[in-house]
């Protein structure tokens, strides 16, 4: 759920290097014309590249999700599902905010990037621990009575959680920054460590489930090392702030990430509580296949988050106009491609042993279209220094949800799951664009 230099390594301790983004940022009433179209220029390639990169990310999750159910069938990826559930639900939960506030330290350039850096890395090695540890206690004592046998592999899966925040929180240096080439390369690798380390033991021998979890957590260790190549002293050298201080003025950004990420996994959380693995199983494999619904509206919420932290930048209400009516279109266009097409693929790709879970890619998909406006516009949010602002709305919606599936899991299974969240998605679609729209209008009438 879950994000680059043209090699991977750092140019220079002392100044920041301007992004693509910045440079089209820096400057609003630039005289040059063709200094402006060039900035212009720069920021659609570095969209463009995003985007592309992200598509990839997205087509190596999804080669993930189906080595995992074809290697491990419908009861094994069900019992995988349940080893990571909360390693999945904790991961930008346990971050504490920490992401933000790096992205928001390298937007404003108030820091040396390479000193931002190790301070990113020694916050993200602080977090992983701390929320290494919420996720062995939630395997121990948090585990349905007929999933507990899985509490020793879902204990081991715990450990990924450190790798995968010094990744996330290190990549927020360059994302903050605007530079999405090191940025890109560095959330490419840590994508594609563990399909690449599934496929290479799938060559060699009968992949496990006990193996799978075993890969998970050394395809973590890959993703910090993509991150430290390149960076001088991580462990020795100055490191600015301190964790600390980051993770005081962390604390709004991870109360607002408490919300939302609970609020966005709690459907998961429910099939595991509520339905058998061979359920679960069918569920969690289509969750990766509807992910390319998420990516264009996600990418530009990167770029949203830069614009609204750049005190220099102001959207009009004409903008949001614009970026909700581009991104519904497509959105629309694109989950009604993926529901026409989704079964005979997922027979083809999966195997017919999967053919009882496209029921559940096709109520996922509009869930899946919608998530990613609705992180879009989250991004916009946290950049103008508002984290807590979308905080009541995802309350409100996971109460839905929990409503509408107690009502009716009980005749409806898992679907009723399903139908559940596509109603929490869009209650907060509609809170939050209206939470943007203000927003925009207060900043027009401040500048009138």
């Amino acid at each position: 759920m879950s994000s680059h230099d043209g090699g991977i390594a750092i140019a220079g301790e002392a100044v920041p290097t301007n992004s693509a983004t910045n440079a089209a940022c820096e400057h609003p009433g630039e005289d040059s014309d063709r200094t402006g179209g060039t900035a212009k220029w720069k920021r659609a390639f570095s969209f463009a590249q995003t985007v592309g990169f992200a598509f990839g990310i997205v087509a190596l999750q999804m080669a993930q999700g189906i080595l995992l159910a074809r290697l491990l069938g419908p009861v094994g990826r069900g019992e995988y599902a349940t080893t990571v559930l909360y390693v999945q639900m904790l991961l930008y939960v346990g971050l504490f905010g920490g992401l933000e506030v790096i992205c928001r330290y390298a937007a404003d350039k108030t820091v040396e990037t390479v000193q931002l850096r190790r301070a990113a890395m020694w916050l993200g090695l602080t977090t992983g621990v701390i929320t290494t540890g919420l996720v062995l206690a939630c395997n121990l004592i948090a585990l349905p009575d007929e999933k507990a046998y899985l509490m020793t592999l879902g204990c081991i899966c715990a450990f990924s959680v450190i790798g995968q925040h010094v990744m996330l929180i290190m990549t927020a240096v360059d994302r903050g920054a605007g530079d999405f080439t090191p940025y890109n390369i560095r959330r490419f690798i840590a994508a594609a460590a563990f399909p690449a380390l599934l496929l290479v033991a799938a060559l060699l021998t009968e992949v496990t489930l006990h193996l799978a979890c075993g890969l998970f957590v050394i395809a973590s260790v890959i993703s910090i090392a993509a991150c430290l190549i390149g960076l001088p002293k991580p462990l020795t050298g100055p490191s600015e702030p301190r964790v600390d201080r980051l993770l005081k003025e962390s604390r709004p950004y991870g109360i607002s990430m408490l919300a939302t990420d609970l609020f966005e996994r709690l459907d998961l959380l429910l099939v595991m509580w509520l339905v058998p693995l061979l359920t679960q199983g069918y569920y969690a494999a289509m969750v990766p296949v509807v992910y390319p619904l998420t990516v264009i509206p996600n990418t530009l919420g990167i770029f949203l988050f830069n614009t609204a932290a750049d005190r220099n930048q102001r959207l009009k209400t004409s903008d949001v106009h614009r970026i909700l009516g581009g991104s519904f279109a497509i959105q629309t266009l694109s989950t009604v491609a993926f529901m026409v097409l989704i079964g005979p693929l997922v027979r083809l790709v999966y195997g017919e042993d999967f053919a009882p879970a496209i029921v559940f890619a096709l109520w996922l998909a509009p869930v899946s279209a919608i998530k990613g406006v609705l992180q879009g516009l989250d991004s916009y949010v946290k950049g103008r220094g508002k984290p807590l602002a979308p905080i009541r709305c995802r309350i409100v919606a996971a109460a839905v949800m929990l409503a509408i599936t107690f009502a009716f899991v009980g005749t409806h299974g898992a679907i009723a799951i399903a139908v559940a969240a596509l109603v929490g998605q869009v209650i907060c679609l509609v809170w939050l664009s209206a939470i943007v729209y203000a927003d925009v209008r207060e900043q027009e009438q401040s500048l009138a």
